[in-house]
Order: structure tokens, then C-alpha cells, then sequence
């Protein structure tokens, strides 16, 4: 019998193999995942970057219900399901490994998904900076910057419409990192966001705050550098009664410097993305440091990531959930301290459109 037609099946059946084996790791890490099991999940022959945004885009969609519900709970001051909590919690952390994951290799499947789907007011990164937390708003801009100028389409027109700003604050830090990342893009960004801080009409939104921030880390990035590393050494400090001699030599016996380890503990902080300290925004500050990384360079190894990763709690979640409703109620606001005090916040929540049409044509890839 000739078999030369059959389909090689065993091809496919390895490629879902690998991808459920990738799933499993991705949804249960929350933000411990460490830098040897990413490593794992990006091998040469793990899944496609495409393949992992379709997942992405599947669990945003999965993620909305839940969120929606614990946004109202918390709205209201009613205590919060933990099981819900914790699910919401390793949701928006699989986000933010899928990011990196799906925006790691060749991108030649991004622009053309944007060819053929007309997305105006849709980004990758709104559904991680939304939820608040630096860890993932980072991860996404670090994605975004891999796109070069295919991101330009998609961020430099959210500049010239109304909108909350929380969307001009996702897209200011994604054309920051695109700016580094391609310094040769820089000064068409750099004039549109000039431009858009021009246009500022109140204190609300911090324009000013934040096109300082960006000029910053342009224009001085070792500045920039020395600045935010500063900022690194508060949060290392700040979680419970860390004992951060004892971390930076165990660092130091695992090969990682000292800096290194500093920007580490702040990229897997579970902080506000959003704050603002005198008149410079520590998450664009940061973009100085990941913008020269690999993907792998988000996490601890795994011999520091015990010492480095906040532990889950109910009151940690609610914590996070608070920021996307204090618009609604200011009194509802975060209610630690930490390397934020003193600072202030950027904005309120929003949600971005076309996301079941992308998942769609995804699905066709």
C-alpha cells in the first residue's frame, strides 16, 4: 500500500504535545517561574511564538469574567473567593510569560495578522499593563519592542486619540521601548510624543511626568540606569524582613552581579507600574535595563527565586485588584506601603476592543 500521501501526524501530535507540556508550566508558576524553566519552554523546538499568542489571546478572553466579578467584589468591600483570587493571579502571570514567549522569535506572523485584520483600537499589551503590576507591564513592552516599527501602526495612533490614561500610558511605555530597542525609529516617536504632551489639558494623565521619562532614558540611558537601580534597591528591601546581605551573596555564588540582581527583584515586583516619584515614572526608567536583555533575562535562576518572589495571598490579589477600581472610589485605593509611598498614581481602568476577532483569525493560522 502506498502511504506517501498519509499525513505525518506524529509531527503534529509532538507540536500539541509540547504546547499542553508548555501550558501546564505557564499556568501554574504565577511569578515564580524561574530562568531555567523558561529556558525550558523557549528551546528551539518548543512551540511557535504564534501558537503561544493565540493562547494569549484565549486566556485574556477566559480571564474576563473572573476579573469582571472580582472588580465588582472588590468595588464593593466584599470579601473575595480565594480560589478566584488565586486564578486571576495565575492568569495575568501566564500573560505576561506568554508575552515574552510569543514575541521571542520571527514576527513575520504579527504584521501579517495586522494586514489582514483592522485593528484600531486594539494593542497586545493592554490586557498587561492594565492589571497595575510592573512585572507584567514590562514583559509586554519588552515584547512591543521586538516589533520595531510594525508597532509604530498600532501604538503612535492611540497618541492622537481621547483616551483614559491608562491606554496613553501603555502606549508611551511601548514606544519608549521601541525607541531603544530601534534608535533609528527614535525620533519619529519622540515627536509624536512631544507633540502629545503638548496636548495636555490638566495634572491628570502626568504628561509631563512621563515624556521627562521617556527624554531621560533616551537621552541619558546610563542616567537612567543609575537612577532606577536605585529604585531596584528600595523594592528588594521593602518585601518582608528580607535579609538582603544574605540574598546579594548568594547571588553573587550563582554568577549574578549585584546589579543584576537589584533590576531582577524590581522586573518580578508585584508594585504599581503607575506610580510616579517627583517627576519620573520608574517603570519607563526601567526600559533601561531590559531593553539589552534576552527574554530569559525577566527571571531569577532558580536558586534566587524563593528569595526574590512575593508569595501569593488573598490580600496581596485584592491589593492589585484595588488599583483598577479606585477611579470609581478613591477610597478603594491600594492600601500598602512600600516603594511606591510618597508617589502617585497614573489612572483608572479601560478595556481594549477587537480581541474575539483576533482570536478568530488566530485560529485560522
Amino acid at each position: 500500500m502506498n502511504h506517501s500521501n498519509r499525513i505525518p501526524t506524529d509531527t503534529v501530535d509532538q507540536d500539541e504535545a509540547s504546547l499542553v507540556g508548555a501550558q501546564k508550566v505557564v499556568f501554574s508558576s504565577g511569578n515564580w517561574l524561574s530562568r531555567e524553566a523558561f529556558q525550558e519552554l523557549a528551546t528551539p523546538t518548543a512551540p511557535r511564538g504564534v501558537e503561544f499568542f493565540k493562547l494569549l489571546v484565549r486566556t485574556t478572553i477566559a480571564l474576563e469574567e473572573r476579573r469582571a466579578g472580582l472588580l465588582s467584589t472588590v468595588s464593593r468591600n466584599t470579601p473575595a473567593d480565594s480560589v478566584e483570587l488565586l486564578g486571576h493571579w495565575l492568569g495575568v502571570h501566564a500573560l505576561g510569560h506568554l508575552a515574552l514567549l510569543s514575541f521571542r522569535d520571527n514576527l513575520s506572523w504579527f504584521a501579517e495578522m495586522l494586514r489582514e485584520i483592522p485593528l484600531r483600537q486594539w494593542t497586545p499589551t493592554h490586557v498587561l499593563v492594565r492589571e497595575r503590576i510592573m512585572s507584567l507591564a514590562l514583559r509586554g513592552a519588552w515584547g512591543v519592542g521586538q516589533l520595531g516599527e510594525t508597532a509604530l501602526a498600532l501604538y503612535l495612533p492611540l497618541l492622537q486619540r481621547p483616551a483614559q490614561p491608562l491606554e496613553h500610558f501603555n502606549a508611551v511605555l511601548a514606544l519608549a521601548m521601541v525607541s531603544l530597542k530601534h534608535p533609528h525609529l527614535a525620533p519619529q516617536v519622540r515627536l509624536a510624543l512631544e507633540q502629545w504632551a503638548l496636548r495636555a489639558t490638566g495634572a491628570w494623565g502626568f504628561r509631563k511626568e512621563l515624556m521627562e521619562s521617556v527624554a531621560f532614558v533616551l537621552d541619558d540611558p546610563q542616567g537612567a540606569r543609575t537612577w532606577s537601580t536605585g529604585w531596584c534597591r528600595e523594592v528588594l528591601s521593602f518585601h518582608g524582613a528580607r535579609d538582603v546581605a544574605g540574598i546579594l551573596a548568594n547571588a553573587s555564588a550563582l554568577g549574578v552581579s549585584e546589579n543584576e540582581l537589584l533590576v531582577l527583584a524590581a522586573v518580578n515586583d508585584a508594585g504599581d507600574c503607575g506610580i510616579v516619584l517627583g517627576d519620573l515614572v520608574p517603570a519607563v526608567l526601567l526600559l533601561s535595563h531590559v531593553h539589552r536583555w534576552n527574554a530569559d533575562g525577566f527571571y531569577a535562576p532558580s536558586g534566587l527565586v524563593a528569595a526574590l518572589a512575593q508569595p501569593w495571598t488573598p490580600e496581596l490579589s485584592v491589593d492589585v485588584l484595588r488599583r483598577s477600581v479606585v477611579a470609581v472610589d478613591p477610597s478603594l485605593g491600594p492600601k500598602s506601603s512600600g516603594p511606591e509611598r510618597g508617589g502617585r498614581g497614573l489612572w483608572g481602568g479601560g478595556l481594549a476592543a477587537g480581541l474575539a476577532s483576533t482570536s478568530s483569525d488566530l485560529k485560522r493560522r
